[in-house]
């Protein structure tokens, strides 16, 4: 009985160590040190810089946001369909965690992609939004851990190419629908080569099951490096999802609709902003290429760079104001974050009490 009584005071103490381990794991990823603070203060410093030259450059003016804020319907409309985004990122996440046996509740994944929001705007290159979020799921399936983290790239895979898609099959469409105006036609053949790409992907994924030359080439590394070994389990975890076509094709949908809304919200703002509206037809090829751009991490939220990808783009189409209307988009984006930062928050409470 005594020798129970140990070993069962043993398992105890190995189960709140490991706890205690796990919720180390948590805040060591979040927490920030004293010089990554100053990083990020200098970042959001630069940040109000760039705002400032654009301002002082006329690339955006408080005309734009007061329009705007003066047309409540477009501010109501744009709202509700970054609520829709948000909910349908959510929705296409737990679709991915669940096709690798990772089930948890919606409204779990929901507080997570919205805690990724707020970190991917508020520590850029310091502290990923996606990591957090890998952390988090990881810690309650650690068997799955290179499935959980495959999931999180394969969700930024099916992201980019859904975008690149949607580019690319509104580039065609521009050839041959008359809309008002007309793009280079090197841009539109680019970004047309670019939609096939994606397509060519998925072909890949589904019908490389029997001979992957990728995976080939990765192991030909991995057997020379074990430090590559990481990379090799990653792309596991990726391409697992071609024995579950049947998923994948669920969730391309969801994908695309997210950047039929991001297009949407686009063209609301620039209704309302510029001064001559640019038709849906061009700002389904510009905005996909512009956002494409943001993901540069220089800055939070794609400042700078997607600045100068928006302008350039509109200048296409005889517009000065694509700085503007990403600056509008970049307002709802630092909205979502925020909203994120307050259920990071109560999550971490949540976990301290644990």
């Amino acid at each position: 009985m005594e020798t129970s009584s140990k070993s069962q005071a043993n398992t105890a103490a190995a189960k709140a160590k490991n706890a205690a381990s796990e919720k180390a794991t948590v805040a060591d990823a979040t927490r920030v040190s004293f010089k990554e603070q100053v990083k990020l203060v200098l970042k959001f410093a630069l940040v109000g810089v760039v705002f400032f030259y654009l301002y002082q450059k006329g690339l955006i003016t408080a005309d734009s946001f007061h329009r705007l804020f003066s047309s409540t319907p477009t501010l109501v409309i744009c709202l509700v369909l970054m609520v829709l985004n948000t909910v349908l990122g959510a929705v296409r996440w737990r679709m991915l965690l669940d096709t690798q046996g990772a089930h948890l509740p919606f409204l779990r994944v929901l507080k997570l992609n919205l805690i990724g929001l707020f970190f991917n705007i508020a520590l850029p290159g310091a502290v990923s939004g996606d990591f957090i979020k890998a952390i988090y799921v990881a810690k309650e399936f650690k068997d799955k851990r290179p499935a959980v983290f495959g999931s999180i790239l394969f969700d930024r895979i099916v992201g980019v190419t859904a975008m690149v898609f949607v580019a690319g099959f509104s580039a065609v469409i521009s050839l041959f629908v008359p809309w008002g105006g007309a793009l280079p036609n090197v841009l539109l053949y680019s970004v047309g080569a670019l939609g096939l790409g994606s397509v060519l992907f998925y072909l890949y994924l589904f019908y490389s099951h029997q001979r992957d030359p990728v995976l080939m080439m990765l192991q030909f590394f991995t057997r020379r490096s074990e430090k590559l070994g990481a990379i090799d389990r990653l792309y596991h975890g990726v391409m697992g999802y071609r024995r579950h076509p049947e998923r994948v094709l669920k969730i391309i949908p969801f994908s695309i609709l997210i950047h039929i809304f991001l297009i949407l919200i686009a063209f609301f703002i620039s209704s309302v902003v510029c001064s001559t509206p640019i038709p849906i037809v061009a700002l389904a090829v510009m905005v996909p290429i512009g956002m494409l751009a943001t993901t540069i991490p220089i800055l939070p939220a794609g400042v700078g760079t997607g600045h100068a990808a928006f302008y350039a783009l509109f200048k296409l189409v005889g517009s000065d104001q694509g700085a503007e209307v990403f600056s509008l988009i970049v307002l709802y984006q630092i909205l979502f974050g925020l909203i994120g930062g307050l259920v990071y928050l109560k999550v971490s409470t949540e976990v301290d009490q644990k």
